[in-house]
């Protein structure tokens, strides 16, 4: 209309243009604003600056404005919104990873205790085992040598026909050992003795 006066620069355009402000709601647009954390809202005082508006191509041009002013508005919180959405996914994800890292430490930790304890009972076992093979390794041999000595004596006195005193019937008799050879053994006495013939006379004292 004649008579109406435009803004002259950008800076008093931007004066008159209509921002929304607070305490009238928006009606929801196609559902998209149902989950904004707040609502839109236009004020009292620029809906009656709209009404005082006289002219027409003035008035669509608050209007373009104001809805580029919601369509930002609404883009920015729905963004804010879609931000606390994805935060508090990451917390949930980072509480369950935080949760298995815990239960992954305390299985190592269950699994080096139980191999702590097993390498700690091997050694003990591997220490009974060497010493009682040792032991028993031993007794074979101080076993070995007394039935061989008694088995030199009841070869001498074999030969000579003298009763050796503190010798029992046992220790003199032919007996050996279940695993030994005797024959092989009396042999072996035979050599270290020297007793070649039968009627090698062997003196006892």
């Amino acid at each position: 209309m004649a008579g109406h006066t435009y803004p002259a620069s950008r800076e008093e355009m931007g004066q008159h243009l209509l921002f929304v402000r607070n305490d009238w709601g928006l009606l929801e647009k196609g559902g998209k604003m149902r989950d904004l954390l707040a609502s839109l809202h236009i004020g009292e005082e620029d809906i009656m600056r709209l009404l005082k508006v006289s002219d027409v191509e003035y008035l669509l041009y608050e209007l373009h404005y104001l809805n580029k002013y919601i369509e930002e508005e609404f883009l920015f919180m729905a963004t804010i919104t879609q931000l606390h959405e994805d935060q508090r996914a990451f917390i949930e994800k980072v509480t369950v990873l935080e949760a298995e890292n815990k239960r992954s430490h305390t299985l190592i930790t269950e699994k080096e205790a139980a191999l702590t304890n097993f390498e700690s009972s091997r050694e003990a076992h591997n220490h009974i085992y060497e010493v009682e093979v040792k032991a028993l390794e031993q007794q074979c041999i101080d076993e070995g040598f007394i039935w061989g000595f008694l088995k030199g004596v009841r070869l001498v006195q074999r030969k000579s026909g003298v009763e050796v005193e503190g010798l029992t019937l046992s220790q003199a008799s032919d007996d050996s050992p279940p695993d030994s050879d005797g024959d092989e053994i009396e042999r072996e006495l035979q050599k270290a003795f020297a007793l070649e013939a039968d009627d090698e006379v062997v003196d006892i004292e």
